[in-house]
């Protein structure tokens, strides 16, 4: 493919999250790409324990982002014009959603995040984690305070104690409804 040809094709960032169900996220990756999605990938430090960075780097076709440098890749790809069209969180947890909704930016993905928010690039969160955790009410405060400022949310699906990724197919359809410029 040129070099042309992919730079028409739409920047979708995935931001990992440190959840068991990261283990995951090479499949969707694969699956974005298929579709025709230039797919880069944001870790935080919790998801490099989980995940490696050569099978999201194998997944995506592009270099994983691990940590933000002097080439400032969170305004390179969200500032207003930048180069993504979309931030996924997947999967996001309830640390992420609460440092996001606060306004704490101290990893690549709430970074990224944050000046997603700030250029209305939308922004879809995937939450996986401990059932505990997801009914915890400051939890949901957050995730209220996020959908109030247009952040979409793909549910999870509540199985075993636990509130699971939701499946591949609602996260895809979730996307292209975004980039669509529905959702929001």
């Amino acid at each position: 493919m040129t070099m042309d040809k992919e730079r028409q094709k739409k920047m979708v960032v995935v931001g990992v999250c440190g959840s068991v169900a990261a283990v995951k996220v090479p499949e969707l990756v694969r699956e974005l790409v298929r579709r025709d999605l230039n797919v880069v990938v944001a870790l935080n430090s919790s998801a490099r324990h989980t995940i490696a960075e050569p099978v999201l780097e194998w997944a995506s076709g592009n270099p994983v982002v691990t940590q933000l440098t002097g080439k400032m890749e969170h305004v390179k790809y969200f500032s207003v014009g930048g180069e993504a069209k979309l931030l996924l969180i997947c999967p996001a947890t309830a640390d992420t959603i609460g440092k996001i909704a606060n306004g704490i930016d101290d990893t690549p993905v709430t970074t990224m995040a944050a000046v997603a928010l700030g250029s209305s690039v939308p922004i879809i969160v995937v939450p996986a984690m401990d059932i505990s955790m997801y009914y915890n009410p400051f939890l949901a405060a957050n995730v209220s305070k996020l959908k109030e400022a247009g952040v979409i949310f793909v549910e999870p699906r509540i199985a075993e104690n636990k509130a699971k990724l939701a499946d591949e197919e609602s996260i895809v359809d979730a996307v292209f409804t975004a980039l669509a410029g529905g959702g929001k």
